[in-house]
């Protein structure tokens, strides 16, 4: 399981973008389970708050980027 402590900022300097892992999977138009594969695979990291899985859309959104097929090859 990849956790990771964070700040309220990013890299960037704004604050951070986040979603619960239903809202992430709806945000880029996958399954839930999809997400939970990448942070397997440690593609993606996975915050906690107490039970809640929370995802930073903005590392989503690198990840999605950085994919080289888009988001066939994040769902592939």
């Amino acid at each position: 399981m990849s956790t990771r402590d964070s700040s309220a900022r990013t890299s960037k300097g704004g604050a951070r973008r986040w979603a619960s892992l239903k809202e992430a999977a709806e945000y880029i138009s996958v399954h839930p389970k999809t997400l939970t594969r990448r942070f397997s695979d440690g593609s993606l990291i996975r915050y906690r708050v107490g039970r809640r899985v929370m995802v930073d859309l903005d590392e989503l959104d690198a990840l999605v980027v950085a994919s080289a097929g888009g988001l066939k090859t994040l769902v592939g």
